[in-house]
């Protein structure tokens, strides 16, 4: 979602890499398909292209982040916005073959194709298939989020830990609120400074269902997928068109009690669950899902340096004799690079 405030800031982002990308002026970026990333407020990347109608590609014209923000995985959850909105099967990008970006496109699925000559140099030619995975978040301490991001995970927080991600000057990806005791105006709030792609309106509880609707009507002005949680039979009828359905995974602690076939056919969002209880659900839900929230090994790692493996016992502790302050994220690493290599072999995510 981009706004004129986001097309002025893309711009300016642009130019300050103009030797790299050429002149890219505000009426482009306002009539481009335009996607922004925003940290505290502030543009720190921005990807411009287009969606062809005479070609079965979508284009990328213009990628940039600003130098402080690189390697935090902004560049690749461009792209991948970018992809999800694509109404075709591939993506085309190119790019000066001198420009240490192509190295970027080279490490993150990109395919070089060919070598044309430019106006002024010659140009890479990358394709990428559309990959129609969904989307993967996962929430908790900003510096293990930081680690998920190289996976290509979005970065989530509860509003409760939402000062965290502010001093490290990161706006999330996604934000949810505590559903037992919602705190409705600092959500409002978070959702207009922050506008991050993924937001929980709340959850139905049987006496709410308008208010929450109203509150999501507001929310969809800030934040791009607006969440709403139903957990009684029937409710997913209740959930707008436009909105995407949240899956509350069953557990000891909550979930829905909706069976599950009422939500196939709806842009489902996974909230929640064991790796093991995702797998499940996406199986059953498949083409349904378009995006999965998870932390379920962030406690495991935080509290008990314990990673998850999925051999027998399925969490692992870090061998110590000594406590060392990196085991955490020793343990959360192994659990990405795990977790990972699961969901590829399970189908949930492209090889």
């Amino acid at each position: 979602m981009s706004t004129s405030d986001d097309a002025r800031a893309a711009a300016d982002l642009f130019q300050r890499h103009r030797d790299e990308l050429g002149f890219v002026n505000r009426a482009q970026c306002r009539e481009g398909d335009l996607i922004t990333e925003r940290r505290d407020g502030e543009v720190v990347g921005a990807l411009l292209g287009n969606h062809c109608v005479q070609k079965p590609q979508s284009t990328v014209y213009e990628l940039a982040v600003a130098p402080a923000y690189r390697h935090d995985g902004i560049g690749r959850a461009l792209v991948r916005q970018f992809e999800r909105a694509s109404p075709h099967n591939k993506l085309v990008a190119k790019c000066p073959v001198t420009l240490s970006a192509t190295a970027f496109y080279e490490g993150t699925g990109w395919e070089r194709v060919a070598t044309e000559d430019g106006k002024h140099r010659d140009l890479a030619v990358f394709e990428k298939a559309v990959d129609d995975s969904p989307t993967l978040i996962t929430t908790g301490r900003a510096d293990l989020t930081a680690i998920a991001a190289e996976y290509g995970w979005l970065r989530g927080a509860r509003l409760s830990d939402l000062g965290h991600y502010e001093a490290h000057d990161v706006s999330p990806d996604f934000v949810d609120m505590h559903w037992e005791d919602p705190d409705v105006d600092a959500l409002l709030r978070t959702a207009e400074r922050h506008r991050p792609r993924y937001a929980v309106a709340g959850d139905y509880n049987g006496d709410n269902i308008s208010q929450i609707n109203e509150r999501a009507a507001y929310l969809r002005e800030y934040v791009e997928n607006v969440i709403i949680v139903p957990h009684e039979p029937g409710e997913v009828d209740h959930v707008p068109d436009w909105a995407v359905v949240g899956y509350s995974t069953p557990t000891d602690y909550a979930g829905t009690d909706a069976p599950i076939w009422e939500y196939r056919g709806r842009d489902v969002h996974i909230l929640g669950g064991k790796i093991e209880q995702i797998c499940e659900i996406y199986a059953h839900l498949a083409d349904s899902v378009q995006s999965i929230d998870s932390n379920s090994w962030h406690r495991g790692a935080t509290s008990f340096a314990k990673w998850w493996g999925r051999s027998s016992p399925s969490w692992n502790t870090l061998a110590a004799p000594t406590p060392r302050a990196d085991n955490p994220v020793r343990a959360y690493e192994n659990s990405m690079l795990n977790i990972s290599h699961a969901l590829r072999e399970q189908g949930v995510i492209s090889p």
